[in-house]
């Protein structure tokens, strides 16, 4: 097998390894919304009381939901940030193994992926930690049974709840919009290497 058809392979595989990681990113972030639609209003309807909290007198049907959802929020940020590292990774291999960056929709589609991977950097490691903090702080003063200090730093959570929407949502629509472009420009010839007559 000669460079340029190794590069060619090379950059096919890539190209594959980088959709699929695209997918699955969108499948997990979009999911995650349709887990809580459903958790909370189905804890709601079931009024649970746990019995690791016995001393809190707050809402346990939200302590619940929360519980559950925040451990599927995590699998899918775990699932985001593999996803993410394998499709900036198999992009930079295209490139250096011949996907040329001459058309518009090809230097739209890294720089779209930039502000993807800036997002989800923020969502990960700024706007996650700190609403964590308020959530972690939400359990622990519930299970030592101290309501007010419990509620506090469960309206404190709950006043980021939009932002932390918002952020999901423009995920949700950046990577769709990322497999989109990749489909768009998906046939890249790998560059001509000259050769010596």
């Amino acid at each position: 097998m000669n460079r340029a058809c190794f590069s060619r392979t090379v950059c096919r595989i890539a190209q594959i390894i980088h959709l699929v990681a695209l997918s699955i990113w969108l499948g997990s972030v979009a999911m995650s919304g349709v887990v809580a639609a459903i958790v909370f209003p189905l804890m709601r309807t079931l009024e649970p009381t746990l019995a690791s909290y016995p001393d809190y007198e707050g809402d346990h049907a939200m302590l619940a939901g929360g519980r559950l959802a925040s451990s599927v929020f995590l699998a899918v940020d775990t699932i985001q940030f593999v996803c993410a590292s394998l499709a900036l990774a198999t992009l930079v291999i295209m490139i250096v193994t011949g996907y040329s960056i001459n058309t518009i929709g090809r230097l739209l589609r890294i720089m779209v992926l930039c502000a993807t991977l800036a997002l989800l950097s923020y969502h990960l490691f700024i706007f996650m930690p700190e609403q964590m903090l308020s959530l972690r702080g939400y359990w622990d003063f519930a299970a030592a049974g101290d309501t007010t200090q419990a509620d506090i730093f469960k309206d404190k959570f709950l006043a980021s709840h939009t932002a932390a929407s918002r952020i999901l949502g423009t995920l949700t629509i950046a990577v769709l919009i990322n497999i989109i472009l990749a489909g768009w420009t998906l046939t890249a010839a790998p560059k001509e290497t000259p050769t010596n007559d």
